[in-house]
């Protein structure tokens, strides 16, 4: 492989993330650092393991440089140079759409304006959990893949296709073309409890503020709204995406 410039690399750190990226093998691994007071625990010993059969250089490590390389952040002893990930653009895939080549009940999750990456990270990993084909990410305004989304993503970026897009709306108006029912998450719609659903479909969530935008709501064709206790703050937007994203899940895949 010929990528070696660490400016076409990304750290990953956490277990399950590493774990994960070393198990899809989709990406090329440049070194696996390991801190050498948890070396031989059994889920390290589990992530080497994978290490030497991909043939990945291995360096243990002292304390510091873990927390240098992780940023201070909680790397649980391990600490993966990877190759940045690929992400696909929507045009690509809008072309396998239009030659029929996406099953006919995908499920898609749109991020609008989401800023915290935690929130990014678990709504990731409830969408692979959940049966979503692809997460649409756009450009601007939304937090990117940083490596505090992949810790609370806990490696299952890896398992579900990421569309890079420009602007979510012309997406949205592409996908409608294609057959796309589209739905939003909305404190005023519909209660999830009575919403049915049309594949293939695509979902979008809002800011963690502000919800939708105005503009992305008109596109939707139905808002999806979760009953609460009265008198209760709101769910965040990582948790209300993945209430509706199971009621999809179990109203059109099961």
């Amino acid at each position: 492989m010929a990528l070696n410039s660490k400016q076409s690399s990304e750290y990953i750190f956490g277990i399950h993330p590493v774990r994960e990226t070393l198990r899809s093998r989709k990406r090329f691994v440049f070194q696996l650092f390991i801190e050498k007071k948890v070396a031989r625990h059994r889920p390290v010993e589990e992530i080497v393991r994978l290490a030497k059969r991909n043939n990945v250089k291995i360096e243990r490590v002292e304390s510091k440089m873990m927390e240098t390389l992780s940023k201070k952040q909680n790397h649980q002893g391990v600490i993966i140079r990877v190759e940045k990930i690929s992400l696909m653009k929507f045009n690509d895939i809008l072309t396998s759409l239009k030659n029929g080549n996406e099953p006919k009940d995908a499920l898609w999750l749109a991020i609008d304006e989401m800023t915290d990456p935690q929130n990014l990270g678990s709504i990731i990993r409830s969408a692979a959990c959940l049966g979503f084909d692809a997460i649409v990410l756009p450009q601007r305004r939304t937090v990117g893949l940083t490596p505090t989304v992949y810790k609370a993503a806990s490696g299952m970026i890896e398992k579900i296709k990421i569309v890079e897009a420009n602007n979510l709306n012309s997406v949205i108006l592409e996908l409608k073309e294609q057959g796309f029912s589209i739905y939003g998450a909305d404190m005023t719609g519909e209660p999830v409890t009575k919403a049915t659903y049309k594949t293939p479909a695509l979902l979008i969530i809002g800011s963690e503020g502000y919800g939708l935008r105005y503009k992305t709501k008109e596109h939707c064709d139905n808002l999806i709204s979760i009953p609460q206790v009265e008198g209760t703050d709101s769910l965040n937007a990582a948790s209300a995406g993945s209430i509706i994203m199971y009621d999809m899940y179990t109203k059109t895949k099961l």
